[in-house]
C-alpha cells in the first residue's frame, strides 16, 4: 500500500465515519444493547499503570456517545517526566465499528505489516503486540506520536504523547497494561 492509497483509504474511512454519525443524529434512536453493556469506567481506572519515574498529573473517564448507535466508555490519565507528556487511553467499545474506528483508526484500517512515511518525519506502522493488532505512528522531527493495541476486538489501550524521547515509551506505557486482564472484563 502506498502512502497515498494510505492517505486516500483513511479520508474515505474518515468520511464514512462522519455521514455515520451525521446520518445516526439526523434520525435518533435509543442506544443499542451493546452501547448498554459496555464496561463502567470504574472498572477500567484500576488497569491504568503507575510507570515508574513518571508523574500522574491528571486522571479521569467517563462515557462517550458518538451517535445514537454508537458509545463507549474509557478510563485515561495524563504522566509528566522530564519535559514528555503521554496520555493513556483505556477504552470499551462494545465492539462497535463506529467506536473502533473513532479510537483506533489505524489499527482498523491498515493492513497488517503495513509500514510508510508521510513527509518529512512521520512514519506509520501496522503491527501485532502479544498477538494483537496494533499500530503507530511517531514523528520524529517533532518528537510526538501514538501506540495503539485492539484486545479482543474491543478493548483498546492507546498511549498519545508530546516532546517525547522515541516511540519506545508510548510502547512501553501501553505495555504496562494488564492487556491480558482488559480483554477479561465484561
Amino acid at each position: 500500500m502506498t502512502l497515498r492509497t494510505f492517505a486516500l483509504a483513511f479520508t474515505s474511512l474518515t468520511a464514512v465515519v462522519v455521514n455515520v454519525t451525521l446520518a445516526a443524529q439526523a434520525a435518533p434512536q435509543a442506544m443499542p444493547r451493546s452501547e448498554e453493556r459496555l464496561v463502567p469506567t470504574a472498572s477500567l481506572e484500576p488497569l491504568l499503570p503507575a510507570p515508574e519515574g513518571w508523574t500522574r498529573t491528571r486522571a479521569g473517564g467517563d462515557r462517550v456517545t458518538v451517535s445514537a448507535s454508537c458509545g463507549y466508555s474509557f478510563a485515561d490519565a495524563t504522566y509528566m517526566k522530564d519535559g514528555m507528556k503521554v496520555r493513556l487511553t483505556l477504552a470499551d467499545t462494545g465492539r462497535n465499528e463506529e467506536g473502533l474506528g473513532v479510537l483506533a483508526t489505524m489499527v482498523i484500517s491498515l493492513p497488517e505489516g503495513y509500514v510508510g512515511t508521510v513527509p518529512p518525519a512521520t512514519t506509520v506502522a501496522r503491527l501485532t503486540v502479544h498477538g494483537m493488532p496494533a499500530a503507530s505512528r511517531w514523528d520524529d522531527k517533532d518528537k510526538e506520536g501514538e501506540f495503539t493495541v485492539l484486545v479482543g476486538g474491543r478493548f483498546v489501550a492507546k498511549a498519545e504523547g508530546t516532546k517525547v524521547t522515541d516511540l519506545a515509551t508510548l510502547r512501553g506505557i501501553v505495555e504496562l497494561v494488564d492487556l491480558k486482564r482488559l480483554g477479561e472484563l465484561k
